[in-house]
Formats: structure tokens, C-alpha cells, sequence
């Protein structure tokens, strides 16, 4: 019983940490310092339980000394900055501190006075489970470590490590009466409970947001954009047709080389795209105008099924698709694999959308359903043209799923016409 005593806190806070680390990039030998982590970690436990014979200021010592050890190990085995390991690490302690607390109800309702570690365990373990059928599976969904804000969890932090300070500190005035007791407890699982809050719920809303009006501002942008587009567009137009009527006026009265030049012009622009829909035509002709800068080839098929879309939302759309693909096969060797296809077709009241595209090098990670940007020496919206793209998939009760495996990239958008 002893020996369990030693290393229960230890064990109840590590594996509270592994709760919301699980899901965090790990490591190279991962298995080898998970289980040096655990060795240490239970190590200082032990010792920190020991330090309790000597006081409750030094047994409050030793357990900061178990925390802070838990944290140092863990962030030897997973990968990130060192804010969001703590992050994590404290929620644990936090999960920890509210199992306790139950148990500690849990006494004085079976009114025994004596601390029972399977009681404790058996508090703890629900609470865990709890949070790892809630607040785990939302975590492992939207790889929440991509999206931690530091400011929030700094909060949190403070919140958990002042509460279990207090509440530590309170053991110098035992033995307690059991509205004391129960006040106690009670105070220790609301902060716990609301710093659970306000790190991962709070902060992901406010991410959200953040994304929303950024989102916003994207939009603005590439509204300023395709007006420009447009208008550039209608003077291609009209030169074209200004351009065509000269060469069959002046007829034989110019030097073959020049009229050789112009109908090249001529048939640059009839090779263009003519779907019947014309903002996904400008846009389908702005981009295969970088493709062929670069040696792409660009297929379409389908356009008119989108005709009750925004135009606006087409462009967006559609843009946000070919940056992306155009960018995934603009590098790859040999040059007959740089294709894009796009394929739209009517299935009911529904029109799919669905891109494929070559791509090179690793599968990029992916967080809440999409792939993460790779250009992380640029600064700027990068990483939100795919967010953009299911942004208006969904405007329209739709959605958007992505797939990149076997060296394809595949994007499939479905929108529901009412």
C-alpha cells in the first residue's frame, strides 16, 4: 500500500498528461522514451511523496517538483514548442485534480475518513474516460496542437497551477470539517473544470473566428480581383474582335509574317475555355495561362451545371483549387506527369466537383479534414485556400473532402442546387 502511495500521484498525473499528448507529433524512438519518461517521472513522484513526512510546504514542493518533472520528460518524447506541451501537461493535472476531489466527496458520503487509493483511481479513471470520449476525440479530430493559442493557454496554465496551489495549501489547516471539505473540492473541480474551458473550447472558438475574418478578407480581396479580371477580360474581348476584323479586311495587303503573328494571336485566344458560364471561363483561362508557363496541362470538363452558384463564389472557388493544384505539380519531373484534371457533373440536385492532380514528396499532415500548408518560410493566407474552397461548398450544403495518397492529390466538392 505504501509503495502505491509513492507513486500514485506521479502515475495519475502522467497519464493524465498522455490524455491530451497522445494525438501530438511524436518523436524518433518514440516507445524507448516514452518508457525512460515514465521511469523518471515515477522516480520524482516517489520522491515527492516523500518529501510529505516533512511538512505540507515541502509535500507542496514536491508535488510541483512531480508536475514540472512530468512536463520536462514528456516534451522529450513528442515534438512542438515547449508552450503547448505544458498546455497539455497541466490540463492533466487539472483532469487529475478533479478525479481527487470526486473521491474526496466520495468519502464523506461513505462517510470513511481514511484515503483510499482505489477509491482515487477509480475517480480519476472516470474522469479520464470522460474526457477521453468527449474532449479526445474532438482534440484528435482538429489536431489541436496546430491550432493552440498561446495567450489562452498561458491563462489556463496559471488558472490550474494557482487552484491546485490553494487547494494544496489549505491540507496546512487539516483536519478539515466536511462543509470545508466539500467547498474545497467543489472550488478545485470549477476552476479545473472552467481552465479545461477556456483552454481548448475558448481558444478554439476564438480561432474560428480569427479564420472567419480572415476568411472575410480573403474574400474582399479576391472580389477587387475578379471585377479587375472581368473588366481585363472585356478588353481582351474587344481586341480580339477588333484584331479579327482587321485581318480580314487588310486580307493580302500585309507581309505573311504578320499576319502569321496575328492569327496565332487569333487562335491563343479560340483555344480558350468556352463552358457557357463565363466567370468559371475567366477563371479557367487566367490559370491555364500560368499552366502553360509552366508546362502543365489543364483539363476541364463540365461548367454549366453551376450556373446558379454566385459568380462570385465560382471564381473564389475555382481559384482557390487551381492554386493549389497548380502549386503541387509546377516542380514535378518528368514534365507529362504536371496534369490537372477537373471533372463537374450533375447527380440529381447535387453538382460534384472533382480535381486530381499529381503530386511530389511526403503526405502533408492534415488538421480538421484538410491538408496543411507547406510554405512555412511565407507568411501572408497561405493555408486557408482549401478552407475557402469548403467555405463555399457548404454555403451551398455541401462539403468538401480531400485525398492524397499514392503520389494523387484528389479533391471532391459536392454543392446542392434547392
Amino acid at each position: 500500500m505504501e509503495l502505491l502511495t509513492r507513486f500514485s500521484y506521479a502515475a495519475e498525473i502522467w497519464l493524465g498528461a498522455l490524455l491530451f499528448l497522445w494525438r501530438y507529433p511524436r518523436r524518433s524512438v518514440f516507445p524507448l522514451r516514452l518508457l525512460a519518461a515514465a521511469a523518471v517521472s515515477l522516480a520524482v513522484g516517489a520522491l515527492g511523496q516523500s518529501m510529505q513526512w516533512h511538512g505540507q510546504t515541502a509535500g507542496f514542493l514536491g508535488y510541483q517538483l512531480t508536475i514540472w518533472t512530468v512536463t520536462a520528460t514528456l516534451y522529450g518524447c513528442f515534438e512542438g514548442p515547449f508552450l503547448p506541451i505544458l498546455s497539455a501537461c497541466v490540463a492533466g493535472v487539472a483532469a487529475q485534480h478533479i478525479g481527487h476531489h470526486l473521491s474526496r466527496i466520495a468519502l464523506l458520503a461513505l462517510e470513511r475518513t481514511m484515503w483510499s487509493p482505489g477509491l482515487e483511481w477509480g475517480a480519476v479513471a472516470a474522469v479520464y474516460l470522460v474526457l477521453a470520449l468527449t474532449l479526445g476525440r474532438t482534440l484528435g479530430k482538429r489536431s489541436w496542437h496546430a491550432y493552440y493559442d498561446p495567450r489562452v493557454s498561458a491563462v489556463s496554465v496559471v488558472i490550474i497551477l494557482i487552484c491546485t496551489g490553494i487547494t494544496r495549501f489549505l491540507r496546512l489547516g487539516e483536519p478539515l470539517n466536511a462543509y470545508a471539505v466539500i467547498c474545497t473540492s467543489l472550488y478545485a473541480i470549477v476552476c479545473c473544470g472552467l481552465a479545461l474551458f477556456v483552454q481548448f473550447f475558448l481558444c478554439y472558438f476564438v480561432q474560428v473566428n480569427s479564420e472567419y475574418l480572415l476568411l472575410q478578407r480573403i474574400s474582399q480581396a479576391e472580389r477587387r480581383q475578379y471585377e479587375s479580371s472581368r473588366e481585363n477580360a472585356e478588353q481582351l474581348k474587344m481586341q480580339y474582335h477588333d484584331l479579327k476584323h482587321k485581318l480580314v479586311s487588310l486580307g493580302g495587303q500585309l507581309p505573311k509574317s504578320e499576319i502569321d503573328s496575328m492569327r496565332s494571336i487569333i487562335d491563343a485566344y479560340d483555344n480558350t475555355y468556352h463552358t457557357g458560364l463565363d466567370p468559371l471561363d475567366l477563371v479557367l483561362n487566367e490559370q491555364n495561362a500560368r499552366c502553360r508557363s509552366r508546362g502543365i496541362t489543364l483539363t476541364c470538363m463540365g461548367g454549366k451545371e453551376l450556373s446558379f452558384v454566385d459568380s462570385m463564389d465560382i471564381y473564389s472557388l475555382f481559384g482557390n483549387i487551381l492554386e493549389n493544384a497548380i502549386t503541387a505539380v509546377e516542380k514535378i519531373e518528368p514534365a507529362e506527369r504536371r496534369l490537372i484534371s477537373l471533372v463537374i457533373e450533375r447527380r440529381g440536385n447535387f453538382v460534384y466537383i472533382d480535381g486530381v492532380n499529381f503530386m511530389e514528396g511526403p503526405v502533408p499532415d492534415f488538421a480538421d479534414g484538410l491538408p496543411q500548408t507547406t510554405k512555412t518560410e511565407e507568411l501572408g493566407y497561405h493555408g486557408y485556400g482549401l478552407k475557402s474552397v469548403r467555405a463555399i461548398a457548404r454555403k451551398y450544403g455541401g462539403d468538401v473532402a480531400v485525398h492524397a495518397e499514392d503520389g494523387i492529390f484528389r479533391l471532391s466538392a459536392f454543392l446542392m442546387d434547392e
